[in-house]
This record gives structure tokens, C-alpha cells and sequence, in this order.
């Protein structure tokens, strides 16, 4: 909140100085502003102070006004020039007359040109850098000759369950272009099962919140109250019985992933296994189900049902397999291992203990690999 206090404190600065200034010198005012300002500082981190509904309805009117700005419009088109899809992008880093603009990955995918929209309808051919289809991140890049407004990226690891936030895009097309939401961080660290395949994804740690969330904001920002990106919205739970849950990839993961993308045109961050599983302990009925008998004393670990080519263990696990620890470490079930999981990155280096044919073996010296498209 220290962002608010400064502005309040700017304010006063600004209608006391012509008083004063005449008696102390330009430097001496200064150096007790800052003081005062610290001060005050002081008094907020220790509860002395409390922070007013003025001040934050003052925050959030700066930031529609100011760092909002960064939140445009992206326009996928295919190779006839025809509009197949519309979303939102956050311009993040500025490099001269460059601009580089985040999104979701689910907006540029199957395109073949693109287009960066602006408020006032003008738009500019943007190139495609890379994108991470894995986490859904894609970075863009475009020149401009006027200047823009840019982002910064929160410590999204410091965000709290209940604190406010303000999403930022453009729901349902362009119509509602810069549309902006109020809500508060319902869950961090949420996974959930994204592509459908029976098994929660380990790639995010997703922020759930209750800011308002459309189609058309897919790419688009979500703000703390200092003004600072938290997270790239991403997806929403649509259904009769369900209202305000929306999804965002956190900052951190996002900040990583778009250096990566700068640097080297594709993510290093979030490697996939490369097998589809059955959590022994979590799943038991499946096993009933399809009349598979497990082997004596296997409790835990991942029954293989399915294996991927030219993935990490596409050339070493078999279907029927079942996976029992990764660099010594057992794997209890689907939750811990996605916890467990998320510290690795592409290239990072494990062993892998499988049970097979009545026998444990370990396979070395993996190398991990991203998503295989």
C-alpha cells in the first residue's frame, strides 16, 4: 500500500511547497518531505495508521487512468486476412521504439498475422516472438513511433487470499475495450485440469479471483492496487450454477516465461513428463473398474495409460508402467507431486523409478523437455 501514501503525501507536498519554499531551500523541503513520507511509512507498517476508502478509490482511479493504458487489444488473423480471434495484451517492456506485448496463447494460435489494437481504433501489424503453450503465454512485438505506457510486474508470491484486484481487457470484443473489474484474490496456488485429460495440470499455480471476466479478456492484466501486473488472465469457470471465478497466471511465472521468450524465441520454464496417468491412491475405482490388479505393496505412484513420443519419458516409460519416485523422492499423489514438480525447469536433469514386470528400475540422467506440439 505504499503506493497510496506516496500519492497522498505528493498531494500535500504540492499544496504546501509555494507556503514554505520561500523560507527553506528547494533541497532542505525535500529532504523533509522524504522524511515525512518515511515516517509515515513507519506508522502504516505498525497499524498506526489505517488505510481510508478515499484513498484506495484514489488508487484505483490513477490506475484507470494511467497503467490501464497498458492493457490493448490483439487481433489474430488467418492467411486470407480474416478475423479469427480477438483478445487482450499488456505491454510489458519497451526497448526504444519496441514494444513487447503479452497474451495468452489460446489468442494467437492458429493465426498467421496480427494486429495490436489501441483505444481510439487505430491498430499496427505486430510479429510474433514465441509462445509458451504449456502455461498459454505468448509474447508479441511492434514498433511505435509514439510512446506507450508499459507495466511492472508484481512479486505475485506476495499476493494474499482477500486482496483487491482489478482486471483489465477486452470483454466480449472491442466494444468494451479497456474494460475494468474490481474483485479480490478468492485462492492462490490453484491447479485444476485445463486440456481435459483426467488429471490436474502442474504447469500453474493459478491466482483464482472474483473480478469480473469475459471472453475477449483472455491476455488481458490483473492489477494490484499499487498499480503493478499480478497476473495475465486466462480463463473463467462458465456455468449456470457458478459465478465469479476466474483464473489468472501469475506474475512471476509470466515475467519468466516472456525474458525467455525475448531471449531465446521459446520457454524454459515448465517442462512436461509426457505421460498420461491414473493416480494409484486418489483413483482406486479405476482399477475396479478395468479389472487391472495391482501389484502387492503398490499403494501409491502413477499407473502409465498413456505415453507421448519425443516427450521427456516418451522413449523410457511403457503403458502399464507405474511411476514410483522422481529423484528419490516418492510420490504420495497427484497434489504433492504437482507441488513437488514445479520447481523443475526445461532442461533441468532427474532420475525416474518406475515399477515394471514385477521389478523396480531407475532410469538416469533425463533431461526434461517442454510440451511436445
Amino acid at each position: 500500500m505504499s503506493a497510496i501514501y506516496n500519492r497522498i503525501y505528493e498531494d500535500l507536498y504540492d499544496e504546501i511547497r509555494a507556503e514554505v519554499i520561500a523560507d527553506l531551500s528547494e533541497e532542505r523541503f525535500d529532504q523533509i518531505y522524504q522524511q515525512v513520507v518515511a515516517d509515515v511509512l513507519d506508522k502504516v507498517e505498525s497499524g498506526d495508521i489505517t488505510v481510508t476508502a478515499a484513498s484506495v478509490i484514489e488508487m484505483i482511479y490513477a490506475i484507470a487512468n494511467e497503467q490501464a493504458n497498458a492493457v490493448i487489444g490483439i487481433t489474430a488473423l488467418d492467411g486470407s486476412g480474416n478475423q479469427i480471434a480477438i483478445g487482450s495484451g499488456v505491454l510489458y517492456h519497451q526497448v526504444g521504439d519496441l514494444y513487447y506485448v503479452v497474451t495468452n496463447n489460446h489468442v494467437v494460435e492458429n493465426a498467421t498475422s496480427f494486429e495490436v489494437v489501441f483505444a481510439d481504433g487505430t491498430s499496427i501489424p505486430a510479429i510474433l516472438r514465441g509462445v509458451d503453450a504449456t502455461v498459454d503465454i505468448a509474447v508479441l512485438y511492434f514498433t511505435s513511433a509514439e510512446p506507450l505506457q508499459t507495466v511492472t510486474f508484481a512479486d505475485s508470491e506476495a499476493l494474499t487470499k482477500g486482496s483487491i484486484v482489478l482486471a483489465v481487457g477486452n470483454p466480449n470484443g472491442y466494444d468494451y475495450y479497456g474494460s475494468m473489474t474490481m474483485g479480490i484474490v478468492s485462492g492462490i496456488n490453484r491447479y485444476f485440469d485445463i486440456d481435459g485429460d483426467q488429471v490436474k495440470d502442474m504447469f500453474v499455480n493459478y491466482i483464482q479471483h472474483d473480478a469480473s471476466i469475459n471472453a475477449g479478456n483472455s491476455g488481458g492484466a490483473l492489477f494490484n492496487l499499487d498499480g503493478e501486473v499480478v497476473g495475465i488472465n486466462v480463463i473463467k469457470i462458465a456455468a449456470t450454477e457458478i459465478e465469479g471465478m476466474g483464473f489468472a497466471i501469475p506474475s512471476n511465472l509470466v515475467a519468466a516465461i516472456c525474458a525467455d521468450i525475448e531471449e531465446y524465441g521459446v520457454s524454459k520454464q515448465k517442462p512436461v513428463l509426457g505421460i498420461t496417468f491414473v493416480d494409484i491412491a486418489s483413483n482406486p475405482d479405476y482399477f475396479t473398474y478395468y479389472g487391472i490388479t495391482l501389484p502387492a505393496g503398490i499403494e501409491n505412484g502413477f499407473y502409465v495409460i498413456a505415453v507421448m513420443p519425443g516427450a521427456t519419458l516418451g522413449s523410457i516409460v511403457q503403458i502399464g508402467d507405474i511411476v514410483v519416485s522422481i529423484n528419490g523422492v516418492d510420490i504420495v499423489d497427484t497434489t504433492q507431486f504437482i507441488q513437488f514438480f514445479s520447481q523443475y525447469h526445461v532442461g533441468d536433469i532427474i532420475d525416474v523409478t518406475v515399477y515394471r514386470s514385477g521389478q523396480y528400475q531407475t532410469f538416469e540422467d533425463i533431461e526434461l523437455l517442454p510440451k511436445v506440439n
